[in-house]
């Protein structure tokens, strides 16, 4: 796999990720990434929200085991890849983006982390939230478990989230989606639950005291972090 912008680009490097008894290598902006622009770099960084929901998946591999994975938002992949190697189950596990860069380097860090694993290996895939889902529905299907980590930093795409994560988000009691997310501001709270209640999901908190990810934060970041379990009322 060879795109040179992310090749060629010294923000862009090689780095080893240990999360538990699970260990990447990906390839992701580093440093801050010097002279980029914000909007450029969320998606290409790996964020406190993603090492503490990628933590709860180790401590918590039940939860990945037999079902089908969805990750919005991917980023640098590393929340679906350690999902995908703590899952026993060879079901599918899709790494989703809505930026083509983004979605070069997802292809980069799953060929570095499931090598000639073409049964195994997760697969990433375009997805805009809230548009074409009959068309992503038909060609994936719906999900077991859907993830996000600090995938709501614009309010005006946490409708859209949820949108979409009720029309691919599996029918059945035990179906969830872990949402991490650092609140910015105080109003990100209440919206994100007014948009869950809009497509009829209800959240539930989830504890972080013994999450070894959460407990290595600053006390600023830690009082702003959440990990929500958001399913279906049954």
């Amino acid at each position: 796999h060879f795109w040179p912008p992310l090749f060629l680009d010294p923000s862009y490097r090689w780095a080893d990720y240990g999360v538990g008894r699970v260990s990447l290598r990906l390839l992701a902006v580093q440093d801050g990434g010097e002279g980029k622009t914000a909007s450029c770099l969320t998606g290409q960084m790996v964020w406190p929200a993603a090492r503490v929901l990628s933590q709860y998946i180790v401590d918590c591999p039940e939860v990945v085991q037999d079902g089908t994975i969805l990750e919005l938002g991917a980023g640098t992949g590393l929340l679906g890849l350690v999902a995908a190697k703590s899952s026993t189950s060879s079901k599918r596990v899709v790494l989703t983006d809505n930026n083509s860069t983004t979605l070069d380097m997802i292809e980069a860090n799953i060929e570095e982390n499931f090598p000639n694993q073409t049964r195994t290996a997760p697969v990433c895939a375009h997805l805009h939230w809230g548009e074409n889902l009959d068309k992503f529905l038909e060609d994936y299907g719906r999900f077991d478990v859907i993830l996000g980590a600090d995938v709501i930093l614009w309010t005006e795409y946490i409708g859209p989230l949820f949108q979409t994560v009720k029309k691919l988000l599996s029918e059945t009691e035990s179906a969830m989606f872990l949402l991490c997310y650092q609140c910015r501001y105080a109003e990100l709270a209440d919206k994100v639950h007014k948009a869950a209640e809009e497509v009829e999901l209800v959240g539930e908190e989830l504890e972080l005291q013994e999450n070894a990810a959460f407990l290595q934060l600053d006390n600023e970041t830690k009082d702003k972090l959440h990990l929500i379990k958001f399913s279906h009322p049954f």
